[in-house]
């Protein structure tokens, strides 16, 4: 008796297992259909497919760092900030300092230097080892003024990339222009 109450939870769990296949396909088509469309620079076309592979599986984690690519690409920084951000709640195990960086990015992009400094200073607390965190944090503490924060930034920017050029060449711009 037992067996025969089991067999309706197996055909039902392979139901389940079914559906979900069918769902990652399905997402999978969407999200190689963004990703072709995105190569052409379909950039609105491109954002409904990703938005379509995320709403039809809501872990297609890739999916979420190419919207917000695409959303940037646009200039829509509001929309790719948040696919960001909603990717940094779902999956955690994404490297998060990279998506602080990319995050930052997108708000310096934007114009929205304080935002920008307040993501990169996470990452770079992230990964203290990243070079590139600190040049883009020269440029918005650059942008907000803060010349000394700027100069710091480039400074580890290049204890940590010393062969990085555009480093060297903001630092002697800070030298000639604020002495």
């Amino acid at each position: 008796m037992a067996c025969l109450l089991s067999v309706p939870a197996v055909v039902w769990r392979g139901a389940d297992v079914a559906a979900a296949i069918v769902r990652d396909r399905v997402a999978t088509a969407a999200y190689q259909r963004g990703a072709a469309l995105q190569n052409e620079r379909r950039y609105d076309e491109a954002a409904a497919a990703f938005k379509e592979a995320i709403a039809t599986s809501p872990s297609a984690i890739t999916a979420y760092a190419d919207l917000g690519d695409v959303e940037l690409a646009q200039g829509h920084i509001d929309e790719a900030v948040q696919a960001y951000l909603r990717l940094m709640a779902i999956y955690p195990f994404t490297y998060f300092a990279d998506l602080h960086r990319r995050v930052g990015f997108i708000e310096f992009r934007g114009g929205r230097f304080e935002a920008a400094v307040q993501d990169l200073r996470q990452a770079s607390a992230l990964d203290p080892g990243d070079w590139h965190i600190y040049h883009l944090l020269g440029h918005a503490y650059y942008r907000l003024g803060d010349l000394e924060s700027a100069r710091l930034a480039w400074e580890r920017t290049l204890a940590l990339h010393p062969g990085f050029q555009p480093a060297y060449e903001r630092l002697r711009q800070l030298d000639t222009q604020h002495p």
